[in-house]
């Protein structure tokens, strides 16, 4: 008798279950056809609006100004140093001072003027390019610095030009703290 309920139990189980399916069915059906009828492509039926139309501005965009160049850091040997990038100074791979660093140079001429020792001139230039390339262009630049201010009445016997070219640079790495001109007040 045992045995005999509970097989009618497991029947009327299953029964229950199969009657469950087809209405979940009938609901996902129905739930479709709903999503389907709102959002037809009827155009009487529709209250759409586009957007307008936005105009987009460019941005306006000005360079970095140059960094001031009127006082020194002093170093621990006594020295005092100006450093400035030489993408201020100089267009790409060129040695020609560019106008708007001349304005800027000027800035730290009555510092130099007023310092009676020796004013080294330092080149430097990143790993890009042959290594004599890069030495021969840090040179050049240094050397384009120095007329400037010989230029401005510097006396030349105090200015000495040093090319360091690519020297502590990474082969290959283009590397804007690396491009720059130090003067160097010894």
């Amino acid at each position: 008798m045992y045995h005999a309920f509970r097989t009618a139990g497991r029947a009327a189980s299953r029964r229950r279950r199969r009657s469950g399916v087809p209405a979940c069915a009938a609901l996902a059906l129905t739930a479709v056809l709903g999503l389907a009828s709102a959002c037809s492509s009827d155009a009487a039926a529709s209250s759409f609006t586009p957007a307008p139309h936005a105009t987009r501005v460019p941005p306006s965009v000005a360079p970095d100004p140059l960094p001031p160049l009127s006082s020194f850091i002093t170093q621990a040997d006594g020295s005092r140093v100006s450093t400035v990038s030489a993408d201020y100074l100089f267009d790409a791979n060129s040695a020609d001072l560019r106008p708007e660093a001349a304005t800027a140079l000027a800035g730290i001429v009555p510092q130099i003027r007023e310092h009676d020792g020796r004013v080294e001139v330092v080149g430097h230039s990143d790993g890009l390019g042959s290594t004599e390339h890069n030495l021969d262009l840090s040179r050049r630049r240094a050397v384009a610095v120095q007329a400037y201010l010989t230029s401005q009445d510097i006396p030349a016997s105090l200015l000495e030009v040093v090319a360091k070219g690519e020297q502590g640079a990474t082969d290959g790495v283009a590397d804007a703290s690396r491009r720059r001109v130090e003067i160097v007040l010894r």
